[in-house]
């Protein structure tokens, strides 16, 4: 039977090849998958699918929480897949997902960059590979450019450098390592402040599914544990245009660290062994000096997460202070449940100090931390039942516990609550929340998603919160809701059309230039998306949008603005071109639009549309050969109404800004 299936499907494709596994395009996930634009994406979530990419999972071994991680299939398709694999055993093409009940062609278009057959030659990766990067503004920032005094405050060249070498077999090994200089830091040696010529150095060193050690890592690593509440490495979306299967974290454990973004990992030692075959305990250990604010040589008031060093003040608060955290955490596995035990203890060298403001008045105060968490997953039918709780040494207590349905083939569902005390202090947290961090908070989000057929999928959100104590810029505690709709209509397999509404209401002091005494008052962001994308044939497609964005204070007179934006990609043979043209008009900074920019591999760019003026960048990539390729990313931005760019000292005396992107890869 299960060789009928295979040739039965292999016959339907006019006996072809094993499919092409197609190029990562990132602009398509951004938008499908992805939180609401903003500033809040960084290059992390890009480098982390970037990785997914790279070193794509064997179907026929592949596990459940490795297959929610991508964010693509439902609870449904989920548990069709696992029936399936169980039943027919292993797969023997890709082509055999269209035997899977509950598998469409859009969602496997979707899956296949990221997945393979064990016995499948990956095409477009290597065992080895470098990345060489070179980018700057040709127009000089106000940082580079001598004072009355002749001083000048950005202490380096106005060019960025990166750089990262990675090799790996298949999904059990990879090592490898990152480089990066931002435009405008000094080329120093001072191993003390983690400065070895290039401002910033990562690396490891990774071992997976080795005997009785499941993962070992050396070097930056992640970790990857429950709900994030007390750790939260790995790719994770949160909010956005997937109301469903965003919400939850999936339990990956210790994963290699491989960013360019300067904070939020661990550098030292971390293993899991399998105890028994239901048993695992992992242990990890780190120490690295982070970037801190310093108050004097024993107290910091804040730690810096920007990885920028090219002031004097910025260089002064890199690597001052040490942190050290060890911990474990012990799981238990079984077919259906999962349970987790996880301890983390934060020990630095000064103490941590907040600024004494009425807001920071529950905020850590101190040098050590302890957080202890138990995390659990259910899966009942075609629901999953997930949640974590945790308690910080503080007193503060954590929690957040959500399920995922499928009700039928058409519809889909979630559900999370959340609570963080004011006083629970949770570092490296990043569960579910509004806020930035997993303090300060409870909530209840109720999301949907609606298919009707293959054309049509409407998805919406709605999402509740209130914050008990004070915030910085809210002088009391305060409450909100957000809510988001994002309907699709594909009515041929080369088109799509796509509207997507949102609407959030806060509560925030008015600003100094509204108000001269301190009051709270509502605020209200609201915006509407459309876009219309279409393949004209199999070099050109077209994308077309068209933004507008709204934000308010109560009884006062909004701030609005829309962007007007037309892409054009055109692919054939080894040349690939991605052009793009946008027109903005905005009133002020508050009715910003970002809008999402394809960039050259493994980069990110989410730009600010704000002011009125013209956006537009040209992208080339060419294959020289099967081991050589290389990138050019020209981009520009003109404004019509401002004389200058920027602000700060980053500000560009001139009414545009230029920035040219150069990129090669060696592959072996």
């Amino acid at each position: 039977m299960k060789w009928f299936i295979f040739f039965g499907l292999l016959s339907l494709s006019c006996y072809a090849q094993e499919p092409a596994r197609p190029e990562l395009d990132p602009s398509t996930l951004i938008e499908h998958l992805l939180p609401n634009q903003s500033e809040n994406v960084t290059e992390d979530v890009l480098d982390n699918l970037y990785q997914l990419f790279q070193q794509p999972i064997d179907l026929n071994t592949a596990t459940y929480e490795e297959l929610s991680a991508l964010y693509i299939l439902s609870e449904k398709q989920l548990t069709s897949f696992f029936t399936y694999r169980q039943r027919a055993g292993s797969l023997l093409s890709l082509y055999e997902l269209q035997a899977i009940p509950d598998f469409d062609l859009q969602t496997i278009q979707r899956l296949l960059p990221f997945v393979r057959i064990q016995n499948q030659q990956v095409n477009g990766s290597a065992a080895q590979y470098v990345l060489l990067r070179y980018d700057r503004s040709l127009e000089l920032r106000r940082g580079f450019i001598p004072d009355a005094k002749g001083n000048i405050r950005y202490q380096g060249q106005p060019y960025r450098l990166f750089t990262r070498y990675k090799g790996y077999a298949n999904r059990q090994f990879s090592f490898g390592f990152t480089a990066k200089h931002d435009a405008g830091e000094p080329w120093t040696w001072k191993p003390a402040t983690r400065s070895y010529g290039i401002d910033y150095v990562s690396f490891h060193g990774f071992v997976q599914n080795y005997g009785k050690i499941k993962r070992l890592a050396l070097g930056d690593y992640q970790l990857q544990l429950g709900q994030g509440l007390l750790t939260a490495g790995g790719f994770y979306l949160g909010k956005g245009s997937e109301p469903v299967l965003s919400i939850r974290r999936s339990q990956l454990g210790i994963r290699p660290y491989t960013s360019a973004t300067e904070y939020g990992f661990f550098r030292g030692l971390a293993t899991t062994l399998q105890l028994a075959r239901q048993w695992e305990l992992t242990g990890f250990y780190s120490r690295i000096k982070r970037d801190a604010n310093q108050v004097d040589s024993i107290t910091v008031s804040s730690i810096q997460t920007s990885g920028l060093h090219r002031t004097t003040a910025e260089i002064n608060d890199k690597a001052s202070l040490l942190s050290q955290d060890w911990g474990g955490h012990l799981r238990w596995q079984g077919r259906e449940a999962s349970l987790g035990l996880t301890y983390l203890q934060t020990r630095y060298d000064k103490r941590l100090q907040r600024a004494d403001r009425a807001y920071n008045h529950y905020e850590f105060a101190g040098q050590t931390n302890v957080v202890l968490g138990i995390n659990y997953t259910y899966l009942w039918r075609n629901m999953n039942f997930f949640g974590e709780a945790g308690r910080s040494s503080s007193g503060g207590v954590g929690l957040v516990s959500g399920v995922l349905a499928s009700f039928s083939k058409r519809w889909d569902g979630s559900l999370i609550f959340r609570r963080y005390d004011r006083n629970f202090h949770s570092f490296y947290g990043n569960a579910f929340s509004e806020n930035s961090r997993n303090i300060n908070e409870t909530g209840l989000y109720l999301g949907g998603k609606y298919t009707p057929n293959r054309r049509w999928q409407v998805g919406a959100y709605l999402d509740y919160f209130r914050f008990p104590w004070l915030k910085y810029l809210v002088d009391q505690p305060s409450q909100g809701f957000g809510t988001l709709i994002r309907g699709t209509y594909r009515p041929r397999k080369t088109a799509q059309w796509t509207v997507q509404a949102f609407y959030e209401q806060k509560e925030k002091n008015l600003p100094a230039r509204l108000s001269k005494t301190p009051l709270v008052t509502t605020i209200a962001r609201s915006g509407l998306w459309m876009g219309f994308d279409q393949d004209l044939n199999r070099k050109w497609s077209l994308n077309s949008r068209i933004l507008y964005a709204r934000f308010s204070y109560r009884s006062f007179a909004p701030s609005q603005g829309f962007a007007l934006v037309q892409d054009a990609k055109f692919h054939s043979g080894k040349l690939s071109v991605t052009g793009r043209l946008a027109y903005f008009h905005t009133n002020d900074y508050d009715s910003r639009i970002y809008v999402y920019e394809s960039d050259v591999l493994a980069a990110f760019s989410i730009p600010a549309y704000a002011d009125v003026g013209w956006r537009s960048y040209l992208l080339v990539h060419y294959g020289f050969s099967k081991r050589w390729d290389g990138w050019l990313r020209l981009s520009r931005t003109q404004l019509l109404n401002q004389p200058t760019v920027g602000s700060g000292f980053d500000e560009i005396p001139y009414p545009y800004r230029t920035d040219v992107k150069v990129q090669l890869r060696y592959r072996w």
